[in-house]
């Protein structure tokens, strides 16, 4: 089993399915979105536009610049709609960052909620991505983002998840953070349908109602779990059948995942009818 485990690992392909994303390209906060800022008046912005520079594709921005000389923005936070995790496999966060800085470094931290309280999952402090002055404008132009990815979220899975942006400015006069293009993605694998009959059985694929696995003899079955493409736990089975029951899923393509009592684990796509 462990040599067909390592052959179905050379096969595959990691195909990241899109739980959430956000490209800012509007010229108002999204639908969900919200700000809070316990310092000042002053908070983030949505457009392709501020004060000190442009954003060509259009992003979230804090415009501490706009706020003066005289406002210190410590937590100003750019909060996320509620995305529900449940059942989410792997949940990874990437997103696209650009910081420019005065004299201090200003600071962008991430936070998610974890269910009961925030958690910080990324921090960086600095001169961020490549900002390039339009002398047509006299203003500055992002040109290149520094990029954070694959953060993994495994941790704090939960139906109340949340992501929120907080920009410190360190107490000083400084100009912006830029957030772009923020994405979580489910980690599956898109598996060969080849089949190896000396070692397991998937079957019938498509299937209706049943679906039928046999392993060698050697190896017993522990689970089952069958993931929709958007990584997904749709429906799970806990011990050893003749058989399995789909016919509540709807249809499409899923993934399921097989453990077997060596807690190795088989990728197989199956097409539900």
């Amino acid at each position: 089993m462990k040599k067909l485990f390592i052959f179905f690992l050379s096969i595959c392909g990691i195909c990241n399915a899109q739980v959430f994303s956000e490209n800012f390209n509007g010229n108002a906060l999204p639908t969900g979105w919200t700000v809070e800022n316990p310092d000042t008046a002053f908070n983030w912005n949505v457009g392709a536009q501020n004060g000190f520079a442009g954003f060509p594709s259009g992003a979230a921005f804090f415009d501490d610049d706009d706020a003066g000389p005289t406002a210190v923005n410590t937590n100003a936070r750019l909060i996320s709609p509620v995305i529900n995790l449940t059942g989410v496999v792997n949940p990874k966060l990437s997103f696209n960052y650009a910081n420019m800085i005065y004299n201090l470094d200003s600071t962008l931290k991430v936070e998610v909620f974890n269910g009961t309280s925030w958690t910080q999952v990324f921090t960086f402090s600095g001169e961020a991505g490549v900002w390039d002055l339009d002398f047509n404008t006299f203003s500055y132009v992002v040109t290149s983002y520094a990029a954070a990815a694959n953060i993994d979220l495994t941790p704090y899975v939960n139906p109340a998840f949340k992501l929120r942006f907080v920009y410190d400015d360190a107490g000083d006069y400084s100009y912006g953070v830029v957030v772009d293009n923020v994405m979580i993605t489910s980690g599956v694998l898109a598996v060969s349908e080849a089949l190896h009959s000396d070692h397991i059985m998937v079957y019938p694929n498509p299937v209706r109602d049943n679906i039928h696995i046999k392993l060698g003899s050697q190896n017993k079955l522990e689970k089952v779990s069958v993931i929709d493409m958007s990584g997904k736990i749709v429906k799970t089975f806990d011990k050893e059948s003749d058989s399995y029951d789909v016919s509540d899923i709807p249809k499409g393509t899923y993934i399921i995942i097989i453990t077997n009592n060596n807690r190795e684990a088989i990728k197989k796509k199956i097409i539900k009818k």
